[in-house]
């Protein structure tokens, strides 16, 4: 018997080496593949906009060379609500290794962003791995995450939103060992890993209130020193928070009430290309996060999903009338599996809530609730298992086997997307999803149109105007000096060549400076399996 558990756990390990070998190598091919996203260019003044702030504490020197060497903005209330710690660490590499070139420090930002997006993956596996005490489904759940199109694409350039993912994901973990099993240890690793993923979004914090309360009442029967830990939890959470988060320091009360009111209703005032319409981001449709979700979400997983969500929601109403009835609550959390099943429900489902009753800024997709999709993998994994149990009781290896078909083919149209998996849609988005929602809006095909462009023109310099908001000056960036020295960025009028991502912050308006002129005509279009790019228009 001994014998086979090692056996087993030798395999375990031998497997989860060679996986996590592979995923770290794939993302080591392809990391300069990727474009700049339209935001990165103010992280990074972000990023040094912090540290900036904490040299002219500690090192008024460094912080003196800093200005002069980098322009950046004085940490505002506009810079400083945003949390830093992902910026502040890449901009204090950038300055410790000394590195110039836009370029590399670029391509470092993204290599570091899907190191720690491999990291909170590997994490991810341990989540599913002791809730189920398989670790054959972990496995499973950390390929679902990995060979999720969108998400690996945003892994290399989102350094907000999935490194706040990756970070939740850890505090997750930490949280659910927390609430099993309630010491110091514990407490200690899950205030500090909370305090990072508050440190990039503030609603990290969501998950505070939910594992003490839960923690409060499957323990305090039996457990004397709860109200101790969960107390000495709180303070840890709030000293690590303020420690990584320099905004924090001058007034943490105050400005972090500042930073929430930001991330609640955060001032942005463009338009969502949606169901063929243009709506304002801060009064999306109340579907707007729950369609995209569901439209850019392999259907493998969301098919899981749904069975397994309607299977625990019809659990969780069951219990609920267990509550009513005065029975005792703690009783229902006596299945640790039942528990655990609770927090990554209302994990899922608070957030979504909160967004639509709240009527929140939402733009580009629901990139802002990408935390709930550890949730809606815990429940495919559960949705996976009942077939499994339900339908194949004895032909286990054929359930499998369709598992890895569907998984081989999802891996296939990640392939064939490279490096525009961000533009990955599944068939509920229908034939031509350009017309009906946005697909470049990271205006990251711009470095892949540069890239045309110069191979297929001999001039010394090439000017190339916009045909949209997002900023090919930045987008330049990505590119070896030497070709970036060969494109000057033009208006219209006197562009050589115009790139459109067919993305209009501005709703059915264009701005005069974007309108394509009657001289210019389709040069190179690109599309991936019928989903339009960009288009690359050329003076003739």
């Amino acid at each position: 018997m001994f014998s086979n558990l090692r056996k087993t756990k030798k395999q375990e390990i031998i497997t989860v080496f060679v996986l996590y070998v592979i995923f770290l190598l794939i993302g080591s091919a392809v990391f300069n593949d990727y474009g700049i996203s339209v935001d990165e260019w103010e992280l990074r003044l972000h990023g040094f906009s912090n540290l900036i702030y904490v040299c002219n504490i500690f090192f008024k020197e460094t912080a003196s060379y800093l200005i002069s060497t980098v322009t950046a903005p004085i940490l505002s209330d506009y810079y400083g609500t945003h949390g830093p710690i992902f910026n502040l660490s890449t901009a204090f590499i950038e300055f410790l290794f000394k590195i110039e070139d836009s370029k590399n420090y670029y391509l470092m930002r993204h290599y570091l962003n899907n190191l720690i997006f491999v990291t909170g993956n590997f994490y991810f596996y341990l989540l599913v791995r002791q809730r189920f005490n398989n670790w054959f489904y972990a496995l499973i759940g950390a390929i679902f995450l990995f060979c999720s199109p969108r998400i690996f694409a945003e892994s290399f350039y989102n350094h907000k939103d999935v490194v706040f993912l990756s970070l939740f994901i850890i505090s997750l973990y930490y949280g659910i060992l927390f609430y099993k099993k309630p010491n110091f240890k514990h407490l200690v690793f899950f205030s500090f890993t909370t305090a990072l993923s508050i440190d990039i979004r503030i609603m990290g914090v969501i998950i505070v209130p939910l594992i003490i309360f839960l923690t409060y009442i499957n323990h305090f029967k039996h457990n004397r020193k709860i109200i101790f830990y969960i107390l000495a939890l709180s303070i840890l959470l709030f000293l690590f928070t303020i420690l990584f988060w320099p905004y924090l320091w001058s007034n943490p009360l105050v400005n972090f009430y500042k930073a929430f009111a930001t991330f609640n209703n955060f001032p942005h005032e463009g338009y969502n290309f949606y169901l063929g319409n243009y709506h304002l981001s801060s009064n999306p449709p109340w579907h707007y996060s729950l369609t995209w979700i569901f439209i850019t979400t392999p259907l493998l997983y969301v098919s899981l999903f749904l069975l397994g969500f309607i299977l625990y929601t019809t659990m969780f109403f069951n219990n609920l009338k267990k509550f009513i009835k005065n029975e005792d609550f703690n009783q229902i959390l006596k299945d640790e599996s039942n528990g655990e099943d609770l927090i990554y429900y209302l994990l899922f489902v608070l957030p979504l809530f909160l967004v639509i009753i709240l009527n929140s800024t939402l733009y580009t997709g629901w990139r802002h609730l990408y935390f709930v999709y550890p949730s809606l993998l815990i429940f495919s994994i559960n949705g996976y298992i009942a077939i499994k149990s339900k339908l194949f009781k004895s032909k286990s290896l054929l359930i499998n086997l369709i598992i890895f078909i569907l998984l081989t083919q999802i891996t296939f149209t990640m392939y064939k997307f490279h490096p525009y998996q961000n533009a990955y849609f599944n068939l509920l988005a229908g034939k031509k999803p350009q017309n009906n929602f946005e697909v470049d809006y990271w205006g990251l095909s711009n470095k892949q149109a540069f890239e045309y462009i110069l191979k297929n023109n001999n001039m010394e310099i090439i000017n190339i105007g916009s045909g949209g908001p997002i900023s090919l000056a930045n987008s330049l960036k990505i590119l070896n000096s030497s070709d970036r020295k060969k494109i000057k960025v033009s208006e219209n009028t006197n562009a050589d060549f115009i790139i459109n991502n067919h993305i209009n912050w501005h709703g059915e308006y264009v701005k005069p400076r974007h309108k394509i002129p009657r001289n210019f005509k389709i040069y190179k279009e690109i599309f991936v399996d019928k989903i339009r790019i960009v288009s690359i228009y050329k003076k003739i």
